[in-house]
């Protein structure tokens, strides 16, 4: 049985392939009770950024007007699909009411803070066609994500390193990262990546 600073090394969690003891598990649970809201908000998120790549936006089907927006400037558009739900706010497909510019368009509350300085509608990016904004929205919304995770990790590590200092925090900050890793589906790639390093090191020292 392996074991560290003379506990059992024989706890599971979500996401880590590794052993956590009794004294770690104590302090990843605390430091995942400080985010696990927001890491449930970031689960949602991410399954709906992923269904973006599998809508075939060019069936008709997947294409019906169900609402009418007007940006600040005065512009009306026609909303067409849902692209992300979130829980103050919404991102819709939208082309122009007249024209053949589409655009991802933020839906805000009226009561929301931001709406009553700036409206309960923006234009987050615009482009000639469904895919292309899709595409283009998907990947911000990716990027902002990734931006989302990081913050989570570095709240759990804060409480792990000053709680828990005793009960080897570094590995617990790994453990839960590799869960946000996971929750974003990059995981695998973060794991080829240290792969590759690996094997640059590696060959670098032989003189390949």
């Amino acid at each position: 049985m392996v074991t560290r600073n003379g506990q059992p090394a024989e706890h599971t969690v979500p996401g880590f392939a590794g052993r956590l003891t009794r004294g770690e598990l104590d302090a990843y649970d605390s430091a995942f009770k400080a985010i696990r809201s927001d890491f449930a908000e970031l689960e949602k998120l991410q399954t709906q950024v992923n269904h973006l790549a599998r809508i075939r936006w060019d069936h008709p089907a997947n294409l019906r007007h169900f609402t009418t927006l007007e940006t600040g400037d005065g512009t009306s558009w026609d909303a067409y699909g849902l692209l992300l739900k979130a829980s103050n706010t919404e991102v819709l497909l939208c082309r122009k009411e007249k024209g053949t510019e589409w655009a991802a368009i933020r839906r805000l509350p009226a009561g929301a803070p931001y709406a009553r300085v700036h409206g309960t509608t923006e234009v987050l990016l615009t482009g000639n066609d469904a895919r292309t904004v899709t595409t283009d929205y998907a990947s911000q919304a990716q990027h902002t994500l990734r931006f989302m995770a990081s913050n989570l990790m570095a709240r759990a590590q804060k409480v792990a390193w000053e709680q828990f200092p005793d009960h080897n925090p570094k590995r617990v900050v790994h453990a839960l990262s590799e869960r946000c890793y996971e929750a974003l589906g990059e995981k695998e790639a973060v794991k080829q990546g240290q792969t590759v390093r690996q094997t640059q090191r590696r060959s670098r020292g032989i003189g390949v």
